[in-house]
C-alpha cells in the first residue's frame, strides 16, 4: 500500500513571477535613486544661491560627483529593469509554449492508441468493482472531449480546460431549465454550541468530517464552523447527500453550483456563519471539505469577498475532482486522493502544475484492515467513502513522508476542546428586490383586461 505526494518545488509560472517581482523592484530602486539625484542637484543649486548672496562663486566637487554617480545608478537600474522585463517576457512565452507543447502530444498520443485505452479502460473498470479507477475517469473524459467536433482539432488547449468549459456549458443549460436557479442559499437553522477534543494530527480533519456525515439523514443540509482558538477558525463542508427535496445545497446539484458557478450562492450563507462563530475581520479561516464539499473549499479559496474579510490561506480536501480549479498560490493545500476512486478523475486532469504550497497524495486503494468496515455496494464504491478518506489522514499522521511532513504540521489542530457550531442551510425562492417589486406592479397596472 502507501502513497505518493505530488508537489512542484518550481516551475515556469513561479520563475516568471520571481522575474516580475524583480522588474517591480529594480523600477522602485530607480525611481529612488532618481529623487536622490534631484536632491543632489538641488542642494548644489541651494549652495550657488547662497554663495551668490555674498558676492562668491562656490560649487561643491563632492556634491558633483554624487550627482554623476547617481546618474550612473539611475541608468543601471533602468537598464538591469528592461533586461529584467524582458526575460520576464521570454520566460512566460516559453511557459506557454512548453504547455502548447505538451498539451499537442498528450491529444496526439490519445488519438493514435484510442482503441487501446478504450480497451484498458474496460478492462481497469472490470477489476475495479465494476467503477473507473481516478485515472481511468480522467481518461474516460478525454475520449469524450476528442470527440467533441470543435475540440477534435485544438490540440492547444489541455484536456482539463475542455473538460471544465464542458461542465460549465452543461451547468449552464441545467440551470437555465432548473427551478433552482431563482433560489437563495440562506441559514435556516443553528444547533447549540458543542465541545469536542480530536487528536490534533490529520486524522483530526476526518474526526471533525465524520461529525456531519456519519449521523444520519437529520444532519442533511448542515455544515460546521470550528472554533480553534481565538483568532483561526475552521470551516467543514459535507459530501453529496441524497436528498431530493430540492431544498438541501449539499445535493446533486450542488455540485453543478461548484463547478458551474464558482460556489458563489454559497459565499453569503458561509460568511454569516463564521461571523456568528465569533471570527473577526483578519482572522485565520482553514478549510476543509469531502468529495463535492471540497470543490466548494477550493472555489471558496480564491473568493474575492472571502479573502477581503479573512486569512483564507490553509484548505484540506478529501476525494475531491478540483484539478480544473486554480487555487492561488498563497494558499497551502492539501488534497487526499485514492487512486481507486474514480471520484477525483471527475474533472478529466491531474492536480498538478500548482506552486510549491500545493500538495496531492495519491494512495494506492483502502488498505486491508480498513476494508470491512466499508460498503462496497455505495454509489460511488467503498474507496470514495469517508471513512477510507480517513484512514488515509490516518497514515499520513503515522507516516509522514520527508518531503510533507513541514507541510502536514501546518494543519495541526490542538488537542484541548474546541467549539463548533452546525449550521442548517437550505435553497429558498429568491425574493424580488424593491426595484423588481416596482416593475412588476407596473406591469401589471398596464395590464389590459380581456374582453
Amino acid at each position: 500500500m502507501g502513497y505518493d505526494v505530488n508537489y512542484n518545488q518550481f516551475d515556469y509560472a513561479k520563475t516568471y513571477e520571481i522575474c516580475q517581482q524583480v522588474s517591480r523592484e529594480l523600477a522602485e530602486i530607480k525611481e529612488r535613486v532618481l529623487t536622490s539625484q534631484r536632491a543632489a542637484t538641488q542642494c548644489q543649486n541651494d549652495l550657488a544661491v547662497a554663495a551668490m548672496g555674498a558676492c562668491m562663486a562656490v560649487r561643491s566637487p563632492n556634491l558633483d560627483a554624487l550627482v554623476w554617480r547617481l546618474r550612473a545608478a539611475v541608468f543601471h537600474a533602468e537598464s538591469s529593469a528592461m533586461e529584467s522585463t524582458k526575460l520576464s517576457s521570454t520566460i512566460g512565452q516559453a511557459g506557454r509554449n512548453y504547455e502548447s507543447a505538451e498539451n499537442r502530444v498528450e491529444h496526439q498520443i490519445l488519438a493514435e492508441t484510442f482503441v487501446q485505452k478504450l480497451d484498458d479502460v474496460i478492462q481497469s473498470i472490470k477489476n475495479n468493482n465494476m467503477r473507473p479507477p481516478t485515472e481511468q475517469m480522467e481518461t474516460i473524459l478525454r475520449l469524450f472531449m476528442m470527440l467533441r467536433p470543435d475540440f477534435m482539432f485544438d490540440r492547444k488547449m489541455s484536456f482539463g480546460d475542455q473538460v471544465e468549459i464542458q461542465t460549465k456549458e452543461l451547468t449552464a443549460l441545467l440551470r437555465h431549465f432548473s427551478s433552482r436557479r431563482d433560489t437563495d442559499i440562506v441559514i435556516t437553522g443553528q444547533d447549540p454550541p458543542q465541545e469536542v477534543q480530536v487528536n490534533g494530527g490529520p486524522e483530526s480533519f476526518y474526526e471533525l468530517h465524520s461529525m456531519l456525515e456519519d449521523r444520519g439523514p437529520e444532519e442533511n443540509g448542515k455544515f460546521m464552523v470550528v472554533e480553534v482558538d481565538e483568532h483561526t477558525y475552521a470551516v467543514i463542508l459535507p459530501g453529496t447527500q441524497n436528498d431530493k427535496s430540492g431544498h438541501d445545497p449539499w445535493d446533486y446539484w450542488g455540485n453543478a453550483d461548484a463547478l458551474g458557478i464558482e460556489s458563489e450562492n454559497y459565499v453569503d450563507a458561509i460568511a454569516d456563519a463564521i461571523e456568528a462563530s465569533g471570527a473577526k475581520e483578519g482572522d485565520e479561516v482553514i478549510m476543509s471539505g469531502y468529495s463535492q464539499g471540497g470543490i466548494h473549499v477550493a472555489q471558496l479559496m480564491k473568493n474575492k469577498f472571502l479573502n477581503r474579510k479573512y486569512k483564507m490561506n490553509k484548505m484540506i480536501t478529501l476525494g475531491s475532482p478540483i484539478g480544473g480549479i486554480d487555487i492561488p498560490d498563497r494558499v497551502r493545500s492539501l488534497s487526499v486522493e485514492d487512486d481507486k476512486d474514480m471520484v477525483p478523475g471527475t474533472d478529466g486532469t491531474p492536480n498538478k502544475n500548482r506552486g510549491r504550497n500545493h500538495y496531492t497524495t495519491i494512495f494506492d486503494g483502502p488498505r486491508e484492515d480498513i476494508k470491512p468496515l466499508l460498503n462496497d455496494d455505495s454509489l460511488f464504491g467503498a474507496p470514495h467513502q469517508l471513512k477510507n478518506y480517513g484512514d488515509h489522514l490516518r497514515e499520513l499522521g503515522e507516516n509522514p513522508k520527508p518531503e510533507i511532513r513541514e507541510h502536514l504540521r501546518q494543519f495541526q489542530l490542538p488537542k484541548t476542546p474546541m467549539k463548533i457550531r452546525k449550521f442548517k442551510i437550505e435553497r429558498v425562492p429568491r425574493r424580488m428586490t424593491e426595484k423588481q417589486q416596482e416593475e412588476t406592479e407596473r406591469r401589471l397596472k398596464n395590464m389590459t383586461l380581456p374582453h
